[in-house]
């Protein structure tokens, strides 16, 4: 669901006025709670849809592909499988080509899955260590980090300027 113009606006305003020191987190939180309650069809909208998105949680949990075979001999695989990123078949009536359609789809997810979160990991990993081989070298003589980053700040943009 698409965050509404007015909800933006308010936590936006409230998210600067928070950055800004003009309001505590407390008093942001309780303003957006009231934007939010001063709507209630968005309320309905937004309880609607969790309520949908949990019905179909359920039945896809709860949907039996009636075959019992299937069930004792694979129980870790659903009773219904993607054939196509719309369409979902049951395994029992399945033909060749709707299991080799449902390798594929369950393929492609499943390497998409790995592959952001190994490159979401490594961005991670990358950015910690850009920071920590920076930083480490000025923790002497038990300074903080909020204590040394002015000074690094201040050397990185002279490096700028001089280039």
């Amino acid at each position: 669901m698409k965050t509404p113009p007015w909800l933006a606006t308010a936590i936006a305003g409230n998210g600067a006025a928070v950055l800004g020191g003009q309001k505590t987190r407390a008093e942001a939180d309780a303003d957006v709670i009231k934007t939010v309650n001063d709507h209630p069809g968005y309320l309905a909208d937004l309880g609607a849809t969790e309520a949908l998105r949990l019905l179909s949680r359920w039945v896809a949990e709860h949907t039996s592909g009636g075959d019992l075979f299937q069930a004792q001999m694979f129980p870790d695989l659903p009773a219904t499988l993607r054939v196509t990123p719309k369409k979902a078949s049951e395994v029992a009536s399945m033909t060749a080509h709707d299991l080799d359609s449902a390798r594929n789809i369950l393929w492609a997810r499943t390497e998409n899955q790995m592959n952001g979160a190994r490159e979401a990991a490594e961005r991670e990993r990358a950015a910690f260590l850009a920071f920590y081989d920076k930083v480490r070298p000025l923790l002497a003589d038990g300074k903080t980090v909020g204590e040394v980053l002015p000074g690094l700040a201040a050397k990185d943009a002279g490096a700028e300027s001089a280039a």
